[in-house]
């Protein structure tokens, strides 16, 4: 039973990787220019780093009473990225 689930799993391998040069070969069809111009964002989803974000919740919270706006408090619990 080993030696057939071996097998199987070198056909599997022997297949991605007889798979994988045609993939390749549409990433070598883009110049760099293209390929930057595809993964560098827009103006437009850069906007949200134009906001003046305060780091010290009592100085923004400071500024807001001063200026009498509102804030947002973005508060999390755990790992950034969810890794947790």
């Amino acid at each position: 039973m080993l030696g057939a689930m071996r097998w199987i799993a070198m056909l599997l391998l022997l297949a991605a990787v007889l798979a994988a040069p045609a993939a390749g070969q549409e990433l070598r069809g883009r110049t760099l220019q293209e390929w930057r111009a595809l993964i560098e964002p827009a103006p437009a989803e850069l906007a949200w780093t134009a906001i003046p974000w305060r780091t010290s919740f009592w100085s923004a919270l400071s500024e807001a009473q001063a200026s009498e706006r509102p804030i947002l408090l973005w508060a999390m619990n755990g790992h950034p990225l969810g890794c947790t």
